[in-house]
């Protein structure tokens, strides 16, 4: 009897408890599926034929045996796993008990999952980031069932309209994030189809259609909804969102809401979280807000409140001021001061109020605030002192930022706080002379910044021990001395290490592995850089302005990340390496080795350094002629600085294929030849271009491992306005072009004029002849031009004082004539004889020499208007053949002209004779007289 009801078992129930049907149905799923690179199904065999014990397969219980009711294949947790790749089979509609299919994360692109609108028990479907393709099925609007459907983060698909979800009455979860819903423009309609909705997560959808009011809403159960970073561009006052008291969460943060906050939000009674970070709302928030008894996290960041911090104080909901938990307010434009009360706040974990204009001191009570994990305050006026009362309960603050500030720390040598960072930003916050001692404890710190911080003392001797650790540590702008290591490898978890401008000493150490940003810039170290000093990873070496000597070793071919590098202000001697037998290019952004002592020809390692931008060379010994391939080699120059060397021939005009080149600088080098008229083809000098303080290599305040945290600089040094001036800031949108002080000949093109963009323009200490450019005032954001020390001629054009952003102007020493230019800003220009010593031909205010109308004359024929310059060449022509026969004509036939003619020559001969031999007589008479003195 035993045995036939185990036969019978093992008919119905598949060796134990599977439907054979269903266990075939699961293997040909397997098999639809062309990679499995973690084993994910490799317990779905023959051998083991009770599938209700495959991997991620659960079984209920009915009276026909065990049927398959879940299946979860979800890769979510793998790291680095691309999981399940290949076809999702149609025999999963052989599975007629399935409820529950979770396939999230894994690579399922482009399937079709028509079918799966079949599985009409279905009533959990999770197919998000699987890299479907396509429109969604609207298939998927028969399974009735359903009560969640994620498809977030599967960015390929897009719905032409959401109608298909009004067959899914029993949905309670919709989660489409990242899915393209931009043409959805029923989207309020179809979504107030679902009574029974809990959760509706739309972020960023591409969502762009207006969004209306609505008097009534069946969305009488939603709790959560997540509409964050769209377009939805609707006045704040009359959205849908805001008449679903029901919400107990609600992110609308990234959009274009505008308009004030509105009063309805204090109908939202049930409100734990508001998000509505980064949008245009304006104006304090509602006195209708202190409804909101549940409020736990409000995030109003980067909206612009306008107000004092003490009236948003008294608008909060003092019923929750006990258990709100996060406070966000970064760039809201908040003023005033931090109100007291904030230390009544006792559930507070994150208070953020950076980027605002909050001024005074910060109140004590602050230091109540036992659960506080994260404070911001950084980029504010606040000012006083730091005492321990400020921190004396802040038992759980792990990360704390107060960049950019007014404040100093005041502690005891002796204190020990609370608190165990872990974040730690004091920059610009006077904490020394003494090295503040309390951080020798704070052990857990990953990132240490303690930079301009008035500390002018020695490196102590546990600093490398309490930070071995550390992810980040900057110190610099200080006057820290002590003596680097000689390897700090031991940091085996470091990405930053920023010491500059300090007074540290010792020689260039051995770098650690994970090393991104090395900056020791600014420092009295020396020696040569090791051959082999490690970093494999590193993305920016600065080491500038120290005494490091030697050549620069080959191992900086050997950086293939490498994108900054600074070794500017050395004893650096010898070749740069030519980088043999490079398998693919360096990534070099910016290379400055400007006042060092290298040698050599044009590098050629820069043939492989295809994404540079900032190449200064300046001030080395470099020689030869400047080779043509730089001009295909780098297309992605702005910045080429080569002045003061000796680099001879001729300017390349292949230099105007660099689209993108705003600065050229080749001053002082022996460059000889015309000046290219190509050079006016170079389009990066005709734009404007924004000035940037810095360039972000990453997120500054990231934690993670896998960020970099720091922020390139960049120092050009450019002769403007005739002087020698660093410029940090203001080198990204300068744009110049320096010629000076070489050996060029011939005109200066007139195709000069077309770099329109131009801010500097020296061209002085050359030999250059010909009229200055008659369009030169075409350039008109020019602020600095200096022509001196040339051979020019001509008149001034008259186009030079449509010049008004200028401020220096010097012409000095050429050979020009004719009246000088008036109006506009030549008026103003400071020095003003001294713009024009040197020209003896030329006449009017500033010089003493007055003009006749002769000057007046020349100074109109040296500028004709274009469309008159063919009919001027003929008249001057034509007057100077007539006037010639005239006066020789009159000459030959009339004897009292001739006579007359002839007696005037000789008498001007005797008065010149005269006046040339008293001028010498003097001169002689006051070097004999200067001899008898001496």
């Amino acid at each position: 009897m035993h045995a036939m009801a185990i036969l019978f078992l093992l008919a119905l129930g598949g060796a134990g408890g599977c439907v054979p049907a269903e266990r075939e149905a699961l293997l040909a799923v397997k098999r639809g599926f062309s990679s499995d690179p973690d084993g994910v199904l490799g317990s779905w065999t023959t051998k083991h034929s009770n599938c209700c014990q495959w991997a991620g397969v659960v079984c209920d219980n009915n009276g026909s045996g065990r049927r398959v009711a879940e299946l979860r294949l979800s890769n979510a947790d793998a790291v680095g796993s691309s999981g399940l790749s290949g076809k999702i089979s149609p025999a999963f509609t052989n599975l007629t008990r399935l409820e529950y299919l979770d396939l999230s994360w894994n690579s399922l692109g482009g399937n079709d999952v028509r079918f799966l609108g079949s599985l009409s028990r279905l009533r959990y479907l999770n197919l998000s980031g699987t890299d479907l393709v396509g429109e969604i099925p609207p298939q998927l609007g028969n399974l009735s069932r359903l009560v969640s459907l994620d498809l977030s983060f599967c960015v390929k698909l897009y719905s032409r309209d959401l109608s298909w979800l009004t067959g899914l009455s029993s949905l309670q979860h919709l989660d489409m994030s990242g899915v393209n819903l931009s043409a959805s423009v029923y989207l309020q309609r179809d979504v107030n189809m679902l009574p029974s909705l809990r959760v509706l997560a739309l972020s960023n959808c591409a969502l762009s259609t207006t969004v209306t009011s609505s008097s009534s809403t069946n969305l009488t159960r939603l709790q959560r909804l997540d509409l964050s970073w769209n377009s939805i561009n609707s006045s704040t006052v009359n959205a849908w969102f805001w008449n679903v008291p029901t919400l107990r969460y609600l992110d609308l943060s990234g959009n274009s809401l505008s308009g004030p906050f509105p009063e309805s939000l204090g109908n939202m009674t049930r409100l734990q979280e508001l998000y509505l970070y980064s949008n245009n709302m304006v104006g304090m928030i509602p006195a209708t807000l202190h409804r909101l008894c549940s409020l736990q996290m409000v995030d109003l960041s980067e909206n612009q409140i306008n107000g004092s911090m003490s009236e948003f104080m008294d608008r909060l909901p003092r019923c929750a001021l006990r258990r709100m938990q996060v406070l966000q307010l970064a760039k809201t434009n908040m003023c005033g001061e931090l109100p007291q009360r904030i230390g009544n706040m006792s559930e507070l974990t994150s208070l953020d109020l950076s980027f605002n204009k909050l001024a005074g001191d910060l109140p004590p009570t602050i230091g109540r605030l036992s659960k506080l994990t994260r404070l911001s305050l950084m980029d504010n006026n606040l000012n006083g002192s730091l005492t321990e009362e400020h921190f004396s309960n802040m038992v759980s603050l792990e990360w704390i930022d107060l960049l950019r500030n007014s404040m100093s720390m005041e502690v005891r040598p002796s204190w020990r706080p609370p608190f165990k960072l872990i974040y730690a930003c004091f920059s610009h916050v006077k904490m020394g002379p003494r090295f503040p001692a309390w951080i020798k404890h704070q052990s857990n710190i990953t990132h240490l910044d303690i930079s301009h911080a008035g500390i002018v003392d020695t490196l102590p001797h546990w600093f490398w021990k309490s930070f071995r650790d550390a992810i980040l540590l900057d110190i610099s702008v200080n006057q820290i001395s002590g003596r680097l290591p000689s390897s700090l490898r031991f940091m085996t978890s470091a990405f930053g290490i920023i010491f500059g401008s300090n007074n540290i000493t010792g020689s260039m150490p051995l770098l650690p592995e994970q090393l991104r940003v090395l900056d020791l810039s600014r420092n009295s170290l020396y020696g040569p850089i090791p051959s082999e000093f490690g970093g494999p990873e590193l993305l920016e070496l600065d080491v500038s302005s120290n005494r490091i000597s030697g050549t620069v070793p080959a191992s900086l071919c050997q950086f293939p990340n490498l994108l900054h590098s600074d070794m500017s202000n050395n004893n650096l001697s010898g070749h740069l390496p030519k980088c043999r037998n490079m398998s693919s290019d360096l990534g070099l952004i910016t290379l400055i080795l400007y006042k060092n002592n290298l040698s050599g020809e044009f590098p050629t390692l820069l043939k492989h350094c295809h994404t540079m931008r900032f190449l200064d060379l300046a001030q080395n010994m470099f020689s030869g002629i400047l080779p043509e391939w730089i001009g295909t080699k780098l297309p992605s120059l702005t910045h080429l600085r080569l002045r003061s060397n000796t680099f001879s021939g001729n300017i390349p005009t292949q230099l105007a294929q660099l689209g993108y080149l705003q600065l050229l600088d080749l001053a002082s080098n022996r460059i000889s030849g015309c000046i290219p008229r190509s050079l006016g083809n170079m389009t990066g000098m005709t734009k404007e271009h924004t000035p940037l303080v810095r360039i972000p290599l990453a997120d500054h305040h990231g934690l993670g491992n896998d960020e970099i945290l720091y922020f390139t600089k960049i120092y050009l040094h450019i002769i403007i306005k005739g002087q020698d001036r660093l410029y940090f800031s203001g080198v990204i949108y300068m744009v110049s072009l320096d010629l000076s002080d070489n050996l060029l000949n011939g005109q200066i093109p007139e195709e000069i004029s077309y770099l329109n963009g131009m801010v500097n323009l020296n061209l002085s200490r050359n030999k250059l002849t010909g009229t200055i450019p008659r369009n030169i005032g075409d350039l008109q954001k020019l602020e600095s031009l200096d022509l001196s020390i040339n051979e020019l001629s001509g008149a001034i054009p008259s186009s030079l004082s449509d010049l008004t952003s200028l401020g220096y102007l010097n012409l000095s020493y050429n050979n020009l004539s004719g009246r000088i230019p008036t109006g506009h800003q030549l008026q103003v220009l400071a020095n003003p004889s001294y713009i024009y010593i040197g020209n003896v031909g030329l006449c009017g205010p500033p010089v003493s020499k007055k003009c006749s109308s002769g000057d007046d004359d020349n100074n109109s024929i040296q500028t004709p208007l274009r469309g008159d310059r063919d009919l001027t060449k003929i008249t001057v022509a034509v007057g100077f053949v007539v006037g010639n026969w005239l006066v020789i004509c009159s000459l030959l036939f009339l004897k009292a002209w001739r006579s007359a003619y002839f007696w005037t020559i000789d008498k001007a001969y005797d008065v010149l004779y005269v006046f040339v031999a008293i001028r010498l007589a003097k001169r002689g008479k006051k070097i004999t007289s200067t001899n008898s003195a001496d």
